[in-house]
């Protein structure tokens, strides 16, 4: 391969996702398996489309990830939060299936779900050379349409053993792979001068993953009585997607574990 063909297939995503899926197919981290590679998917209202680099099973059959993988060159995610801390959490909204027999489809969306390893949550990333103002920043980009992917693919498994199991339940997972560091940004709001809204100080960790939260699909149901009753509307909105870091992919995978009692309510 000659060295300009070489820099084109680097410049690339593809070295990425070949060597995540080479990584999973081979040391196979918890027991994760390939079910997917380049899976085609379209959401409900046909707006939005593309194909999903990975999707992994556990042992199981019980957990699914769609995973996106995005390969940067020397570029920190930098996640923050209105509070200026990201302690560890393990709450996850994830999409439930969960059928029986009798009673149909007792669960089909997104629900909240505790998961380890708990990771710092955070709403906000910036980016190096990304404009503040930027409609459609970069990772609010690829996290808005893995969330849009995975809902595709889990209504597109509706159907999935119906013929030769009596109940069903999978939960179905946001994930994005990168060779981005990411680091968790720790700050005092209070020293944020109001007048040029730059921070003072502050203190800046690399973490192996980060959960990342705010309301990131494009088109989204209308607002029901129930969230309202809930009395925080926007989290009913919200989508959690999981970014790791590609060198802590593996131990990621082996740590994962959905939490038996939080599960319960599912069955």
């Amino acid at each position: 391969m000659s060295d300009h063909q070489l820099r084109t297939v680097n410049e690339s995503g593809f070295p990425l996702q070949i060597a995540v899926e080479h990584l999973i197919a081979t040391r196979k981290p918890g027991g994760w398996q390939i079910r997917y590679v380049e899976h085609a998917w379209r959401s409900a209202d046909g707006t939005q489309n593309g194909f999903i680099d990975l999707v992994i099973q556990n042992p199981w059959d019980t957990a699914v990830m769609a995973l996106e993988c995005k390969r940067v060159r020397d570029v920190d995610w930098i996640f923050l939060t209105s509070k200026g801390t990201a302690a560890p959490r393990r709450q996850c909204k994830a999409w439930i299936t969960r059928w029986t027999t009798a009673s149909n489809f007792k669960f089909l969306g997104w629900e909240e779900l505790p998961i380890d390893p708990s990771s710092p949550q955070a709403s906000m990333c910036v980016v190096r050379g990304q404009a503040a103002n930027s409609p459609r920043p970069l990772l609010e980009r690829i996290a808005s349409e893995v969330v849009a992917s995975t809902e595709a693919l889990a209504r597109q498994e509706l159907e999935y053993r119906r013929g030769e199991a009596s109940e069903s339940f999978r939960a179905y997972f946001n994930v994005i792979v990168t060779t981005a560091r990411l680091v968790i940004g720790e700050f005092d709001p209070s020293k944020i001068a109001l007048a040029d809204g730059e921070l003072i100080g502050g203190k800046f960790t690399e973490v192996p993953h980060v959960r990342f939260r705010k309301q990131l699909l494009d088109s989204v149901r209308p607002l029901t009585p129930a969230d309202y009753s809930d009395q925080n509307v926007a989290a009913s909105r919200e989508s959690t997607v999981i970014v790791v870091n590609a060198d802590h992919l593996a131990e990621f995978l082996a740590d994962f574990e959905m939490d038996a009692n939080g599960a319960n309510r599912f069955f």
